[in-house]
């Protein structure tokens, strides 16, 4: 090793491995350590369960010993029948306490950004949870009968249109749950919107009437069980060479109260339940505009989406 003279080591700039951030909200002070590392990765977990009360601690109306997250064969990352794999791409990497006087309520594990297939077998989830559904009108048609393809017919939506829906965590009534729900879908009130190929302006007023109620749009079914959507888009996943579409702020958190965290995107505060967590939030795309973590097609949100690859050898799952 050789010393740099003051006039080189003026030119040079860094930046820790590790820093701390300090915040305060609403009497809540917060320290995160932040890893200023680039993570590529894929892990398989028998079982993610997380916020098992006893039953004298279980949530009203939940079904006594469920979890607040219950997720079997969870894992990051995809791997290939010729045993390469793809990875799970996580930037900046944290971890935060949150304080009330000197009590720790509450901890957060999450990801600056983060894109890949996550799956899993999924049983329960608690937290929020976006989920975008866009396609063609044809895999509604599929899973219509005559009279209902005749009412979309008239409402001016076709075979070749493209409509999209906003989906979120609801009970099978339809209602939003963000308490260890075991499906997602459109909440009643909401409704499809169409992007091209309708029939005109009027297309959205009459699709503004068949809002979905009781999981249901016209009888065609507009909830599905989380447990059929085995692997999942997280970002954007065309372009895996960079963190271009990728989801910010994913995280879990456990707190023993109800607690706000700052959103990593838009700077404001979410409130994550008391027990256990998990967030995907909306994210920014190259244009500014709010985009769901997962994205998926009308396709997949009727027949559900099959689980990929994530073990190395014959097991698809359970490595």
């Amino acid at each position: 090793m050789e010393e740099l003279a003051d006039s080189e080591l003026s030119n040079v700039t860094g930046q820790a491995f590790i820093n701390l951030t300090t915040d305060a909200n609403a009497g809540i002070n917060y320290t995160r350590v932040n890893f200023g590392v680039n993570v590529d990765t894929q892990l398989n977990m028998k079982k993610l369960q997380l916020g098992q009360y006893d039953d004298t601690l279980t949530r009203t109306g939940e079904t006594a010993g469920s979890s607040d997250i219950l997720i079997n064969n969870f894992a990051l990352g995809t791997v290939n029948a010729d045993g390469s794999v793809n990875p799970f791409k996580i930037a900046n990497p944290f971890v935060e306490l949150a304080y009330s006087g000197s009590k720790v309520v509450g901890v957060r594990i999450g990801f600056g950004e983060s894109k890949g297939v996550l799956s899993g077998d999924i049983q329960s989830l608690t937290g929020s949870i976006p989920v975008h559904i866009k396609g063609t009108g044809n895999a509604i048609y599929d899973k219509s009968n005559f009279l209902q393809q005749s009412a979309l017919f008239l409402a001016g939506v076709y075979r070749s249109s493209v409509v999209e829906a906003d989906a979120e965590l609801v009970t099978a009534q339809g209602v939003a749950d963000p308490v260890r729900a075991g499906m997602s879908g459109i909440k009643n009130g909401d409704g499809l919107t169409c992007t091209s190929g309708c029939a005109g302006g009027w297309t959205d007023a009459l699709l503004g009437a068949f809002a979905s109620q009781n999981c249901s749009i016209l009888g065609i079914a507009t909830c599905f069980p989380l447990s059929q959507f085995q692997s999942l888009p997280v970002g954007n996943i065309s372009n895996m060479s960079n963190m271009e579409g990728a989801a910010r702020g994913f995280f879990i958190s456990f707190q023993t109260q109800d607690l706000a965290w700052k959103d990593m995107d838009r700077n404001t505060f979410l409130t994550a339940l008391k027990g256990a967590f998990m967030n995907m939030p909306k994210y920014r795309d190259a244009n500014g505009n709010l985009v769901a973590p997962i994205n998926i097609d009308f396709d997949q949100a009727f027949n559900g989406i099959p689980r990929q690859d994530t073990c190395l050898g014959t097991a698809a799952a359970g490595c």
